[in-house]
C-alpha cells in the first residue's frame, strides 16, 4: 500500500473530516479496481452448486461404506443363515450340491473375515498414535506459516 492510501485509511478511523478531493480519488481506485477485476456470480453459483453436491456424493458414499461394513462386521451370522436360506430355496434346482460347495465356502470365508478384523485392530492400535502425530504435525507448521505469512503482508 502506499502511504497515502495508508494516511487515508487511518483517516476513516478518526472523527475528522476527510476532504473530498482524497475520498473522491480512493473511491475511483477502488472503482478501477472492481471494473478491472469483475466478478462472475453465476460462476460463482454454479461452483459453489457443484461443491455442495460433491461433498453430499462424498458424505454420502462414505455413509454407505460404513453402514455396509458394520452390518458385516456384526451380523455375520445374519449373512451365514441368509446363504443358507437361498441355499435351501435354490434346493430343487440341478447342480445345488455345487452351489451348497460354493455357500460353504463363502461361509467360511466369512469366518475367516473375523480373524481378519481382529488383526486389523490390532494393527490400527499400532499405527493410529504415530499416524495422529504426523496429523498433529502438519496441522501446527501449516498453521504457523500462515500466520507467519499473515504477519509479513502487513
Amino acid at each position: 500500500m502506499k502511504e497515502t492510501d495508508k494516511a487515508l485509511w487511518t483517516q476513516l478511523f478518526q472523527d475528522k473530516p476527510i476532504p473530498s478531493t482524497a475520498l473522491d480519488h480512493f473511491q475511483a481506485q477502488l472503482m478501477a479496481q472492481i471494473v478491472a477485476n469483475p466478478v462472475d456470480f453465476e460462476e460463482e453459483i454454479r461452483l459453489a452448486q457443484r461443491r455442495k453436491w460433491g461433498i453430499g456424493l462424498a458424505l454420502s458414499l462414505m455413509a454407505v461404506g460404513l453402514a455396509f461394513g458394520v452390518f458385516l462386521w456384526l451380523e455375520r451370522n445374519m449373512v451365514y443363515q441368509g446363504l443358507n436360506l437361498v441355499l435351501v430355496m435354490l434346493s430343487g434346482l440341478t447342480y445345488v450340491s455345487n452351489l451348497q460347495q460354493l455357500g460353504t465356502r463363502i461361509v467360511e470365508n466369512l469366518l475367516l473375515l473375523r480373524e481378519l478384523g481382529t488383526g486389523l485392530s490390532l494393527l490400527w492400535g499400532v499405527i493410529s498414535w504415530p499416524i495422529l502425530g504426523v496429523i498433529s504435525v502438519f496441522v501446527i507448521f501449516r498453521s504457523a506459516n500462515q500466520v507467519h505469512e499473515e504477519k509479513s503482508s502487513i
